[in-house]
């Protein structure tokens, strides 16, 4: 038998899973939502729907898994608006799955009605102060977790010097280009080592801040969704990507009002606001690394 790599749940037979894990939520039905970096699916039960997200195999340690949904309930307990795992009918905040290419891990989340915040920026950017002001209490969060989340840190070999290197074969032919990008990591580099030590806060972030990560309910709530790459990195590297994923030359004024509804939370150093810039473009690095 030929080896998987990857292999695609039946949403009938993950139904019964469910149902077994999750008794009290009268599963009745169980679908395919999206196919990305995880696979998750939509659970409709007796009162609420749910997600299942499945990770891939070997995606990350158990251990890590099993402290992002700890972070999660405890922002829950922190009142900051993001997704919370269900626990299963043992108490247990993931279950484990044998596929065809091993043993893979997920969790049960609530289906979040509304909308994603791209494209919403509310009356006046309204949201998006609302949302800066939510980083920032994520932020406050993060530095209250007892003990420390065990997640993956962000460095910037991880971000930028990984990336060249995993590039440097695609651009055999294309020495300008290649050569361009290795100045630019360089020059971003060369800033933060002019940057005094401790003058840009690092800790636990979201580690995908896009607006496409944060739902927009019925009711006006934004709440934070996918914290599959949360893990310890300077915290403008969160502010950054909300910066990065506006991507428009009208999108001035809606920046400035996450930056004004996060720094009346949280402030910035001079350092920090000075980076920010420095930032976006590590993002662009750390997706075309991902990629």
């Amino acid at each position: 038998m030929i080896e998987v790599q990857h292999s695609i749940l039946r949403p009938d037979a993950l139904l019964k899973v469910i149902k077994r894990q999750y008794p009290t939520i009268g599963a009745s039905d169980c679908r395919i939502l999206a196919l990305n970096c995880n696979d998750n699916f939509f659970i409709k039960g007796k009162r609420q729907d749910y997600v299942f997200r499945l990770n891939r195999k070997d995606w990350w340690p158990v251990i890590d898994f099993e402290d992002e949904l700890r972070f999660l309930e405890y922002l829950k307990r922190r009142k900051v608006s993001a997704v919370v795992p269900k626990r299963n009918r043992k108490n247990q905040r993931y279950i484990a799955i044998k596929t065809a290419e091993g043993t893979r891990y997920g969790a049960l989340f609530g289906y979040l009605p509304g909308r994603h915040l791209a494209g919403s920026p509310g009356p006046r950017n309204s949201n998006l102060v609302q949302l800066g002001e939510l980083a920032a209490s994520l932020h406050d969060a993060a530095d209250r977790l007892q003990p420390p989340a065990q997640r993956w840190t962000m460095t910037f070999d991880f971000l930028v010097t990984e990336t060249l290197e995993g590039l440097a074969p695609l651009f055999a032919q294309r020495d300008k280009d290649l050569a361009y990008l290795q100045r630019l990591a360089g020059h971003l580099q060369g800033l933060l080592d002019d940057t005094p030590a401790g003058a840009l806060d690092f800790g636990l972030c979201h580690g995908d801040l896009h607006t496409a990560n944060v739902i927009l309910s019925p009711d006006g709530t934004l709440t934070l969704i996918d914290f599959d790459w949360s893990g310890y990195c300077w915290r403008i590297y969160d502010l950054a990507t909300l910066w990065w994923t506006l991507r428009s030359d009208k999108a001035a004024p809606q920046w400035r009002a996450i930056l004004r509804g996060y720094t009346r939370v949280r402030k910035l150093s001079s350092h920090e606001k000075a980076l920010l810039p420095a930032f976006v473009m590590i993002r662009e690095f750390e997706l075309l690394g991902f990629h």
